[in-house]
Formats: structure tokens, C-alpha cells, sequence
């Protein structure tokens, strides 16, 4: 029994692009696939050759680009990790102090008192 290679996604979705170069639908069709296989770069490649190659096709190519560049940003927020919050390590350090010295306190009453 024969097998064919599975198809890659972006080719499937690129393919259907470039047949309906003028519908929004399969543009954004095809950007959804690259985000979901986290491949966003491929999908920027593609857009600048056709920019690049073919000037009937460059205005939506560089629309395309800037919505890229502006999912890419979006992606880098999204994985940016905050500074901790040194608030709340002083506060746990202060009551950490706290309780070690009237645990102290109330060691050295049980010594004075025995």
C-alpha cells in the first residue's frame, strides 16, 4: 500500500493564496496557520519574495508584511516576563524577622524562667 507524504500545512494554505491572491479570507487563513505552527517567519519570507518579485502583487504583499510585523510584536509581549516585585520580598523579610525575634524572645524567657 502506497503512502503519500502528508502535506505541509503552510504549502496547502500558500497554495490557496496564491489561486485567490485578492481574497482577504485566504490571507488571513494562511497567516492563521503559520501562527498556529508557530512558523510566522516562513509566512514573512513569502510576502517579501512576492514584494519583491512581482509589482502587481506588492501592495498587498507589504500589507500583509505589516500585519506580520505587527503579530510578531504581539507575540514578543506576550512571552515578556515582569521583574519581580521586591515589594513583597521586603515584607516577607521583615515579618520573617519579626517572628524569628519573638521566638527568640520567648526562648530566652523559658531559660530565665527554668
Amino acid at each position: 500500500m502506497l503512502f503519500s507524504s502528508p502535506v505541509d500545512p503552510i504549502e496547502e494554505a500558500w497554495a490557496r493564496v496564491e489561486a485567490e491572491w485578492g481574497n482577504e479570507d485566504a490571507h488571513r487563513r494562511f497567516v492563521g496557520v503559520c501562527v498556529a505552527l508557530d512558523r510566522l517567519p516562513e509566512a514573512g519570507k513569502r510576502y517579501r519574495e512576492v514584494r519583491e518579485t512581482d509589482p502587481a502583487r506588492r501592495d498587498e504583499a507589504a500589507k500583509q508584511i505589516d500585519t506580520l510585523i505587527v503579530l510578531a510584536t504581539q507575540q514578543l509581549q506576550d512571552t515578556r516576563v515582569l521583574p519581580a516585585n521586591t515589594e513583597h520580598k521586603r515584607t516577607l523579610t521583615w515579618a520573617a524577622f519579626f517572628i524569628m525575634l519573638v521566638l527568640m524572645g520567648a526562648g530566652v524567657l523559658l531559660l530565665l524562667r527554668g
